[in-house]
């Protein structure tokens, strides 16, 4: 399983939020920039070992609602792009994305007590996470980046349920987010290899020193907080 730390934008700051709640921002460090830096250093021998084998790749999203917008990410140099609200919006765009990028495309797939939001987590639609993930997987979507906003910045812990119930749905990889908060979340994660779960998503608990970069790494690799 794939650790993806976060960095979230927000008016230029590195920031995150609590729920999705934009009243909740919070700026963690000093810019985007201070805050990749840091990243980077705390596994930086690792990191520059893949760097001098291998190219680097970027997982980018954001506003993508439409074809040309999807080519420009890609022509940026985004080795996978993530659509969102269009999954919903526009499923003939996704089917046309698939064709296009394959395994180069991921889904964000965001549910606030099992219905799908949009808009930035803004607002809550009546379509359902698990029937999402069915139509999704229909479609020939590769992955799909879940988002759990109900506990999203909580660092409260996983709700495993739902996790599996949308994971099951989809049969194919997901990527997850929302609550994690500590080594043990991250193992529980990783038992569910078994449903598709290929990462997950840490933001809020690596800035605050719950962990390390490194120990994440090594749990999701093995399974084991200790």
């Amino acid at each position: 399983m794939i650790v993806y730390p976060a960095i979230d934008i927000y008016e230029g700051r590195a920031v995150r939020m609590t729920r999705g709640d934009f009243a909740t921002v919070e700026q963690v460090a000093p810019s985007p920039l201070e805050a990749a830096r840091k990243l980077v250093a705390e596994n930086l021998d690792h990191i520059r070992a893949i760097a001098n084998r291998f190219t680097v790749k970027i997982q980018a999203g954001g506003g993508i609602r439409d074809f040309d917008t999807a080519e420009a990410f890609a022509e940026a140099g985004a080795s996978r792009i993530v659509v969102g609200t269009a999954a919903i919006d526009d499923p003939e765009l996704i089917g046309r994305l698939v064709d296009r990028h394959a395994d180069g495309l991921a889904v964000s797939v965001d549910a606030r007590n099992g219905m799908v939001t949009t808009d930035g987590w803004t607002e809550t639609t009546k379509v359902r996470a698990v029937d999402l993930m069915q139509r999704l997987a229909l479609t020939g979507v590769p992955t799909v980046i879940y988002t759990n906003v109900s506990i999203d910045g909580t660092l409260q812990g996983l709700d495993l349920a739902s996790t599996e119930a949308v994971a099951r749905a989809f049969g194919g990889d997901i990527i997850y987010s929302g609550g994690v908060g500590s080594l043990e979340d991250i193992a529980a994660l990783a038992k569910l290899r078994h449903r598709g779960l290929r990462g997950v998503i840490v933001g809020r608990a690596l800035y605050l020193g719950r962990f390390t970069l490194k120990d994440a790494l090594r749990v999701a690799g093995d399974g084991t907080p200790r």
